[in-house]
């Protein structure tokens, strides 16, 4: 109890320190909207932030989660250019009672192709390559939050035309929350995007990935699968209904493929992504999930916008009123391996208002339901949960 609370308060004061140096930057940034030059026109840059207040009550549930509110993101960095091709990113952010690393890396750029270097997102998955800002829910599918991974350090090759998008990268399997032994492993990824068809009101988007990965020696002995309900209010340990663990691991594969289909205020997404573990002994696993989100943009100017160089659909212009549906299924059971990690499916509704540029409000309702393998049991609830957001 006493660790506890040490923590709970090591947690609260960092959070005044990270709010206190946020607000003292945000009247600078303000002023920053675009890029600021130097005297000389040879470097630029801007700053950029974030907050995400979310709360949330549950309900019909045999497990009694507790409701509550939380600040489930806080961002503060900077994006620069220089040198006329060369670009890099700093960003630090506030989550679970400390302070992390987020985007941290150095670009080169050179009409459409990339090199980068540093700390960030493998290419791999369809969420992770747009962050919390641009969900167009609360929360990533559950299916990408048990397939995806954290940032990591390496380097990659990108290259963004109009009609492809292709990119390649070596990260280190380690984190820098997690610091392993030096025979930490390595993880290379890959993505392909096309674009047959690509307009300002009409988008059809096709792409898939492939991810390879060797484990230090610890994984290899045990690696695990888990996930929970979409949402940023429960706790990590508490959310947790499904999870599996797998031993003696040589190797392991993930594929993925997604679409994005959109027409003025009309919007289509969906994602299928596998895990496969080769192991030394037993039979090989395999882990799956694959979910439907769609959007309708009720007022506004009721035309959905296509980042390219995200490869993904951005947060709608001010004063559009949307509305979205996602199914997503979870499955980590192979009755071929003999494990049982549990299968979980949800339903969320949701609606999201964008005020202005800075502030948008957001508001889901999920029905969740487990199998006889999660963990705890069968069990189904519903919760709901909405969000106010600012950036800059």
């Amino acid at each position: 109890m006493e660790t506890d609370r040490m923590k709970n308060g090591v947690g609260r004061r960092t959070l005044i320190l990270f709010l206190g140096l946020f607000l003292l930057l945000f009247p600078l940034q303000i002023i920053a909207q675009a890029f600021v030059k130097s005297s000389t026109g040879d470097f630029e840059w801007k700053m950029t932030g974030r907050a995400l207040f979310d709360g949330g009550i549950f309900f019909s549930d045999s497990s009694r989660l507790g409701n509550g509110m939380v600040i489930s993101d806080v961002r503060l960095g900077t994006s620069v250019r220089f040198l006329k091709n060369w670009e890099g990113k700093i960003e630090l952010g506030y989550r679970d009672s400390k302070v992390s690393l987020k985007d941290i890396y150095v670009a080169y750029r050179r009409g459409d192709h990339m090199l980068k270097v540093g700390h960030y997102f493998e290419h791999w998955g369809l969420d992770y390559r747009l962050g919390s800002l641009r969900f167009r829910l609360m929360t990533m599918s559950v299916t990408d939050a048990v397939f995806g991974d954290k940032r990591k350090v390496g380097f990659s090759y990108i290259y963004n035309s109009r009609a492809i998008t292709t990119s390649a990268g070596f990260f280190s399997d380690g984190d820098t929350d997690n610091v392993k032994s030096l025979d930490e492993g390595y993880v290379i990824a890959a993505q392909f995007i096309g674009r047959p068809l690509y307009d300002e009101e009409k988008l059809v988007h096709l792409g898939i990935g492939v991810r390879y990965s060797e484990h230090d020696k610890a994984e290899r002995e045990e690696i695990s699968f888990k996930g929970g309900a979409p949402t940023e209010v429960l706790s990590k340990n508490e959310n947790v209904f499904v999870r599996t663990r797998i031993t003696n691991m040589i190797n392991q594969w993930r594929f993925g493929a997604d679409v994005i289909l959109f027409y003025r205020g009309t919007y289509l997404q969906s994602e299928c992504l596998a895990a496969h573990v080769n192991r030394a002994g037993g039979e090989n696993y395999t882990g799956k999930g694959v979910y439907v989100q769609m959007g309708y943009l009720v007022w506004g100017n009721k035309q959905y916008k296509y980042d390219r160089s995200q490869g993904g659909v951005s947060n709608p212009d001010p004063k559009n009123l949307e509305l979205l549906f996602r199914y997503n299924v979870t499955d980590l059971n192979d009755r071929q391996a003999g494990i049982w990690g549990g299968k979980e499916q949800d339903i969320t509704l949701g609606i999201n208002y964008f005020i202005n540029k800075y502030i948008g409000v957001k508001l889901n309702y999920t029905h969740m339901w487990t199998d006889s393998h999660a963990v705890g049991g069968k069990e189904k609830f519903d919760f709901i949960q909405g969000r106010f957001q600012f950036s800059f």
